[in-house]
């Protein structure tokens, strides 16, 4: 297996793809259009009428923000950067660009007929970051176990994604917004403080 030196260039391109997937966010959001003459009143109202952009943008910066979070915690206890960790972490960084796209599906389709398909598609996208970071995790215990202390939670965490997420997309035939709310709450369940003893610097 090939080993290579040092943790900086996985390091600095990881937080680029964490940075432009981030600012491609808010670029989906377009001004409302209502003319030269158009009112105060019509302004706000186009504002409002953006309402789920607003939501889909806060889902989805939330779920990058905790997913660079994790990998801080999960690259952290690395030692030796070896092939396999570049491609599983290549795949998890494509999960991670990728979330641009379904969001912006969710802020055209949420109010509309296939407002069920766009929040169910936003929920299988964040089953598949979630399966990326578990696979992350595990090729890092892998090659080191005694990192378990630290990553283990992190594992049962995004194990449990895998499924919740899965439940999320089925629960968006039902109700959208329940369903995107739920995948929101899967990732503030993610951030509960950790106990002091796995705390990490």
């Amino acid at each position: 297996m090939m080993i290579f030196k040092g943790l900086n260039r996985l390091e600095a391109f990881s937080d680029g793809v964490f940075a432009i997937a981030i600012t491609l966010l808010i670029l989906e959001i377009k001004a409302p259009q209502v003319g030269e003459h158009g009112s105060s009143a019509s302004l706000w109202t186009g504002l409002l009428h953006l309402w789920p952009s607003y939501l889909a943008y806060l889902l989805a910066f939330s779920t990058i923000l905790i997913s660079w979070i994790g990998h801080h915690i999960l690259i952290g206890q690395v030692k030796a950067v070896s092939q396999n960790l570049l491609i599983v972490n290549a795949f998890f960084l494509l999960t991670v660009s990728f979330l641009p796209f379904p969001t912006s599906v969710v802020a055209e389709h949420l109010r509309s007929d296939s407002g069920s398909a766009a929040a169910a598609f936003y929920a299988l996208s964040n089953l598949f970051n979630s399966l990326a970071f578990y696979l992350l995790g595990r090729t890092i215990l892998a090659a080191q176990p005694d990192a378990a202390v630290v990553i283990g939670r992190s594992q049962k965490d995004s194990f449990l994604g895998i499924f919740w997420c899965l439940g999320c997309a089925a629960l968006a035939l039902l109700s959208p917004v329940i369903s995107l709310l739920l995948v929101a709450a899967l990732f503030v369940w993610w951030i509960r403080p950790m106990r002091p003893a796995l705390q990490v610097d």
